[in-house]
């Protein structure tokens, strides 16, 4: 939009003294796409972030979960509980998580491997959405060595925008209120940090190993 427009409309709204009229907008994404299909790009993007992308479907979930536990040789998992899986064949301790951090700590530093269900994942970006709330703890995506997010393709939304507008609509479903919750998160892949060498360190801040499972 040109400075002569945003004048344009800054005038208007003096003119009539309420709000400035809702015109059509006039942006246009900059990102530039290598594929037509959000799922490929979402792949690819979240790929690129250092993020380990399984494409799995909601039949075979449970199994795509255990070969990850399996792989990172996961002794302890924590889970949230708006996770709704079974996991019935699994080798590793689940934990889940129900009581707070003060009550709770020395044995939640020492879990391993956590799994977390993300409310959407933005294409343009790679990157995972979440929510914080009472059934899915802020720490749960933070605390472990390894975390598993579990996202469903028909999540995926084009861009940031579209990613907090899903989250916003997830949370007031949930609620039942307009109340929005504490965190909203983005997440690209596992954390990392620099040092003055700019020598990359992974799993300072956060999880080393980050899966992204996609049903």
């Amino acid at each position: 939009m040109s400075k002569h427009e945003i004048l344009g409309r800054v005038r208007d709204s003096l003119k009539s003294n309420t709000h400035i009229p809702s015109f059509e907008v006039h942006y246009a994404n900059p990102m530039n796409y290598t594929h037509k299909e959000l799922l490929e790009e979402y792949k690819l993007n979240q790929s690129n972030n250092k993020a380990i992308v399984r494409e799995s479907s909601k039949e075979n979930l449970e199994s795509s979960i255990l070969e990850i536990l399996k792989e990172v040789q996961a002794k302890q998992v924590l889970y949230n509980t708006d996770v709704k899986l079974e996991l019935t064949n699994i080798e590793s301790k689940l934990i889940p998580y129900t009581q707070s951090v003060d009550s709770t700590r020395e044995e939640l530093f020492t879990i391993d491997t956590s799994i977390v269900q993300a409310r959407c994942g933005v294409a343009n970006l790679g990157i995972v959405g979440l929510s914080a709330n009472p059934q899915a703890p802020r720490l749960s995506s933070l605390i472990t060595n390894n975390c598993i997010y579990l996202l469903k393709k028909e999540h995926i939304v084009e861009n940031l925008y579209a990613g907090i507008e899903h989250i916003k609509a997830y949370e007031r479903e949930r609620s039942g209120t307009e109340i929005l919750p504490t965190n909203i998160i983005f997440v690209a892949g596992p954390s990392r940090t620099a040092d003055i060498e700019l020598q990359t360190v992974f799993g300072v801040h956060g999880p080393r190993e980050v899966y992204v499972v996609v049903y």
